[in-house]
Formats: structure tokens, sequence, C-alpha cells
């Protein structure tokens, strides 16, 4: 290893040289946006000083925050009983996930009743609205590819360069009257093919771990759309991982528990609360260091292939439709490749 005058660590093995940019906390202060940051920053999706918009949103009864890369929003949001917005329609393929509490979810003109572990997707441009009407809070994770984020005026931005706001699709209001017309008709809730049960819901055992000590130790579950997937990953305590890559971009919240997660440029120390991504096609791994297990929520665009048993929330009309799907792989000389994780670890990045 050595360091250039530009104070760039080069890690160099037989037939391979490639660069550490994360020098002397040069690269950080470079870098145009964060690539870790925690929600207790982040604004209010849904705050805002319009009364309209705010009678819309119901900002007063939720507290949504998001952090978006260039090809997906993830989001993670608290709604208090009563909760329901007017009707809404963007032009982004939505996938929801309920952490805790339950919550019903109106698509097109029909009514769905979610519980804790359940999961839904609300193709692209389909009317839509949610209504809290049990008596508790419920919480909720939301994945959006392309990112929500034309009305976030930046916040939450993980990636670097500047893109205007304007390049993002945004939220479009749309008349109490289609709510009330559903409602009034007061129909049981569905089942379908865009809802997914949490005991529907397989488990992908995974391997790629370091160590025989380690296989098995990540199992997940996973939905997707046509144009991303939302995974919920654990890992055991000690669990370790080899380097991969993916020609997807990688959006992830701690749920439970902490996690390293390396790259070839960067260490981050995620914590609960945390948002990370991990651009395309750059090569990472993970390691859970203590004895506690890692629940991690993983949002992928294009569709990660790499879980068995993801299951497909589409409809009839949507199941003939191409996929185009990537996976996991190994990249050229990941042992070389993971010795700077040594490196990383006295810089690690923190929110």
């Amino acid at each position: 290893m050595v360091i250039s005058a530009t104070g760039n660590f080069h890690w160099i093995a037989p037939g391979l040289r490639f660069t550490i940019r994360l020098s002397v906390n040069r690269a950080i202060t470079e870098t145009t946006m964060p690539q870790i940051i925690n929600r207790t920053t982040l604004p209010n999706y849904y705050a805002t000083d319009d009364p309209s918009l705010a009678e819309a949103a119901d900002s007063a009864r939720i507290d949504m925050r998001m952090a978006h890369g260039n090809k997906v929003s993830l989001a993670v949001a608290v709604c208090q009983p009563g909760y329901h917005p007017a009707p809404q329609i963007h032009a982004t393929e939505q996938l929801n996930y309920v952490a805790e509490g339950e919550i019903w979810i109106y698509i097109d003109g029909d009514a769905y009743h979610l519980q804790a572990g359940d999961a839904i997707r609300v193709p692209k441009m389909k009317p839509h609205w949610m209504w809290n009407r049990s008596e508790h809070p419920c919480t909720f994770y939301e994945s959006n590819c392309p990112p929500l984020a034309g009305d976030a005026q930046g916040a939450g931005a993980l990636f670097e360069g500047d893109v205007p706001a304007q390049h993002y699709p945004h939220v479009v209001w749309l008349s109490d009257k289609y709510a009330k017309e559903v409602e009034d008709r007061d129909a049981a809730a569905v089942e379908g093919p865009l809802l997914a049960r949490a005991d529907s819901l397989a488990t992908s055992v995974h391997g790629g771990a370091i160590g025989a000590a380690a296989a098995g130790k990540l199992t997940s579950k996973c939905i997707h759309g046509l144009e991303h997937n939302m995974t919920l990953a654990r890992r055991k305590g000690g669990y370790h991982s080899a380097p991969h890559i993916h020609d997807a971009e990688q959006l992830h919240t701690p749920i439970k528990g902490d996690i390293d997660i390396f790259t070839s440029d960067f260490g981050f120390a995620c914590r609960e609360g945390d948002f990370n991504i991990v651009p395309s096609n750059t090569p990472h791994w993970a390691e859970v260091s203590g004895d506690e297990d890692n629940i991690l929520l993983q949002a992928h665009s294009p569709v990660l292939g790499s879980a068995a048993n993801r299951k497909a929330l589409l409809t009839d009309e949507e199941r003939g439709l191409p996929i185009f799907t990537v996976f996991n792989m190994t990249p050229w000389r990941e042992q070389d490749i993971m010795n700077v994780e040594q490196v990383h670890r006295k810089n690690m990045q923190r929110s």
C-alpha cells in the first residue's frame, strides 16, 4: 500500500491496483452528498407551509423520513390513528412493508388491510391512499423507483453530483371524491396479487459468507415489482460476507442491530435509523461483529434476483412483461479487495 501526493491510498497486489478514495478525510470533504445519514437529521417528507397541501397529505398525523439515490428512494414512516391523506398518483413503482400496527391501503378502488409483516405494491400511476382505521400508530417502510424525490428539495440525497429536483417524480394529489366513492361502498378488504401476507413470504438462505461457521447466517424475505425489489435480510451475530457486486443501486436501513458495510472506497458504521447507499457495480461486503442479529431492510433497482424465493407482486396483465434482473457476482481478486477493510476501520463513516 502506498499514499499518493493527492493523499489517496493505493492498494497494490500482484496484477491488481486500485484506489481507496478515503484519503485523510480528503474525499469526504469533496463529496457533494453523504453516503450515510440518520433519519433524525432529515425533515418530515410531508411537512409543508402550504395549508392546502398539508390538508391533502394529512401531514399532522404522519412523520416520514426519506433518503434516495439516483434509482430508488427508501423511507420510514409512523402514522397516527385516523391518518387519511387524499388520493394521490405518482410516476413511480411503490413497495410498502408494515413493521408495526396495521393500515388500510386503497389501490385503484380496491381496499387492502395490512397487518405487521405484510407487504404490498402500488403500480406506477395508480390512484391510491392510506387510512389508519385502528387506535394505534402504524410504522411502515416505503420504497419508490424511480425516487419519489421531486418534492424533497434535495433532502436525503445519498450520491455524488447535483441532480435537479425536477429530474425526479413527485406526488400529485387528487380530489377526495375518489376516496369517498370507494369508502362509501364500505366493501370488504380484498386479497390479490399486489398483496403479500407475512406467512406467504418464503425465506431464502444465502451463501457468500466467510468460513464454515458463517454458512446459513444470512436469510432474507424479498418482494419485487417490475423495476425494483425490497428485501428484509437477517444476519446473525458474527456474520462476515465476502465482497460481491451487482448492477443495482442498493439503499438500506438497519431495522434492528448494528452492521458495518464496506465498499472498495469506504467503511460505514450503520446503526438503527441510518440510511446508507451502495452505488451500482461497487464491490461491497458486510460484517455483524457482535453477538446480536442484524435486520437490514434493503431496496435495489433494478431487481436483484439473488433471493431464490423472492415474490413478484404483479397483476395478471403484468406477469407477461419482461423484468430486467441482475445478480450478485464475485469481483476480480475479491480477497485483495477485502484487504482494505483494516484501512477503512481506522476511518469509518458515521451518520
